[in-house]
């Protein structure tokens, strides 16, 4: 019976679905998504007080310049209502400038503040030392066919989810969600 199992067959057992789960890939892209998130949040708390989302905008704002709250979603990987609710925010710390269009009063630019600009400058260092500890563990053509796959993988992650449905099961693979 399962509630007596003892605490090394416990462990046993996670040990065991986690070889399992190995080959898993939407497990371990899951796994390495919360693994980037949250050692990005390590990295900015150590030096600031903004949330990983906060400054991921001002991150983007920086490269690409004013963007509108779509384009800034769309750079981000994100839902439009997330990028939405942490500008109020970012605006109050005076580090973004929200700007209605001249033609298009409904629609509202985001520019970097000099302020943000160098918030950005100051988290800098430490970010592009992690990627550079990210890059240096492929050689430079295995890094490239790597982000050939993540296209490849990003591709299927924009086809309806209803497409998935009466797709035949392939026994080698994990059925994760």
């Amino acid at each position: 019976m399962d509630d007596y199992l003892t605490p090394a067959e416990l462990k046993g057992r996670v040990i065991e679905q986690r070889a399992a789960l190995r080959r898993n890939l939407v497990n371990r892209l899951f796994r390495l998504g919360n693994g980037v998130q949250a050692q990005s949040q390590q990295l900015l708390s150590l030096i600031s007080d903004l949330s990983l989302v906060h400054f991921r905008i001002l991150l983007r704002l920086s490269e690409a310049g004013t963007q509108n709250v779509q384009g800034l979603s769309e750079l981000l990987g994100a839902n439009r209502s997330l990028v939405s609710r942490a500008l109020p925010d970012l605006r109050e710390k005076g580090l973004i400038d929200l700007v209605k269009s001249e033609t298009d009063k409904r629609q509202i630019f985001v520019r970097l503040t000099d302020a943000g600009n160098a918030v950005v400058e100051e988290h800098r260092a430490p970010i592009r030392a992690r990627d550079q500890a990210m890059r240096s563990a492929f050689k430079p053509e295995e890094y490239e066919q790597l982000v050939e796959y993540f296209d490849r993988l990003d591709a299927i992650t924009n086809v309806p989810a209803a497409e998935f449905f009466h797709v035949p099961d392939s026994s080698d693979q994990g059925d994760d969600t």
